[in-house]
């Protein structure tokens, strides 16, 4: 056998091997992501902080928390606290970042391919900002309250921010010391 066909052979048994365990999507069975118009993702936003409220509230479950610290995707010092639901229903990230200000990054995923991005900070003032992002895919959009559209982020390096939950999930999320905490009643 020729080495050409070893490793076209090896290539294959690799790209298989990931496909069986859920590591390889190919192409043409990858789920296209929804963009919602902003009254969709306003409504999305609420109906997902509504459950996951409750679902604090009320304790209805167990969840694994992973602290850390860590960095930003450009390099900023945070600390970083992951967690996630015994069902999976609710998986979320807070950072706290430090940058030119204290700003507190959180990731929400909504699954079916979306995940919220809220920064929040306070100014000199003592005003609070609070600024929410929905991404889907590879794109970031702005939800812009003011003019209730949907505003893409063309520069999303600058930005500083994650685009996909699993992005977030292989840098914080990866169980190094993992505790089960059952949520108060």
């Amino acid at each position: 056998m020729s080495i050409k066909k070893l490793l076209a052979a090896a290539g294959m048994i690799l790209v298989m091997a990931a496909a069986v365990c859920g590591c390889y999507v190919p192409a043409s069975q990858q789920e296209t992501v929804y963009i919602p118009d902003y009254t969709e993702a306003v409504s999305l936003i609420t109906t997902y902080e509504d459950s996951y409220r409750s679902f604090v509230q009320n304790g209805e479950g167990q969840v694994s928390v992973v602290t850390a610290s860590g960095y930003t995707p450009l390099g900023s010092e945070c600390s970083s606290r992951y967690i996630c639901s015994s069902d999976g229903a609710f998986e979320s990230c807070s950072l706290v970042v430090t940058r030119d200000i204290e700003e507190h990054d959180e990731y929400f995923n909504l699954n079916n391919g979306l995940m919220m991005f809220v920064r929040t900070h306070t100014d000199a003032d003592g005003v609070l900002f609070i600024d929410k992002y929905i991404c889907a895919g590879e794109n970031v959009y702005y939800v812009n309250d003011e003019t209730q559209t949907m505003d893409q982020i063309m520069d999303i390096t600058s930005l500083d921010c994650f685009v996909t939950f699993d992005q977030v999930r292989r840098v914080y999320g990866e169980p190094v010391d993992t505790t089960a905490t059952q949520l108060p009643a």
